[in-house]
């Protein structure tokens, strides 16, 4: 089904975000692939997404679908008359939401009712701008031990290693090792052509660069952190890692 909507119109620029803060302390995105990313999650984790009309009406609801091609996202909604007569006559929608522990605010113009599944509910364009409190570039996940993935490379010496996968990230992944020392890994190298093994996942294949470096413990034992960042990445390897990241947070949940 598609989102397209024939009298949907796109927030300009004019649009107020919520007041709360100070701009300083968030990132404004702009780009439709950034906000898409951001939109995406929130229904991939069934995030809470709280909205507040101008009247002080307010509904918890969930993303049920995001189109990054039309621009267009499906949220729960109408699902009585006064949920319908107040969404489809509210020109300007505040929404916010807590994604991985950091605060997302946009503003919607007005939504429109739509039959999805078999139901009722409601779409809207993507918002022209996206506020979040950004603590870290990317969230982390860290898969659990039991999951195996690891990363094999050529360290500076030319010495084939494998090395656990400690965290994971759309910019960057850490490796740890009981063995391997840091010092074979100086800040600003160029670790090229690793594989990153995810077992049933699949495996890619990136040129990683050492940004940092340290100790961390498991129980008494001490273990080498090695920190990366991807050289280069492509759409599709973006997608990728995005669905992994999701599927570590939902394994840590079980």
């Amino acid at each position: 089904m598609s989102l397209n909507h024939s009298v949907a119109k796109r927030q300009t620029d004019s649009t107020q975000a919520p007041s709360h803060g100070l701009l300083d302390d968030r990132r404004r995105l702009t780009l439709p692939i950034q906000i898409s990313a951001v939109l995406l999650d929130l229904a991939w984790l069934k995030c809470i997404v709280r909205l507040s009309a101008r009247d002080g009406y307010k509904l918890a609801t969930t993303l049920l679908k995001v189109d990054p091609v039309a621009c267009t996202f499906i949220f729960d909604g109408c699902r009585t008359d006064a949920e319908r007569d107040l969404l489809l006559t509210s020109d300007e929608i505040a929404v916010s939401a807590i994604l991985r522990d950091v605060k997302i605010d946009f503003v919607i113009g007005r939504p429109y009712l739509i039959n999805y599944q078999g139901g009722p509910a409601c779409a809207a364009t993507f918002p022209s701008h996206l506020y979040h409190f950004e603590r870290r570039r990317h969230p982390r996940a860290r898969p659990q031990v039991a999951m195996g993935y690891r990363c094999e490379l050529q360290a500076m010496d030319d010495q084939p290693l494998k090395l656990d996968i400690a965290d994971l990230s759309l910019s960057g992944v850490g490796l740890r090792s009981k063995v391997a020392s840091t010092d074979r890994f100086p800040v600003g190298t160029i670790l090229q052509k690793c594989r990153l093994d995810f077992r049933n996942q699949g495996e890619l294949e990136f040129d990683l660069q050492v940004v940092g470096h340290g100790l961390t413990w498991e129980g008494q034992r001490t273990m080498h952190h090695i920190g990366c960042t991807f050289v280069a990445i492509s759409p599709g390897q973006q997608t990728f890692l995005q669905r992994l990241v999701y599927h570590i947070e939902l394994a840590g949940r079980e």
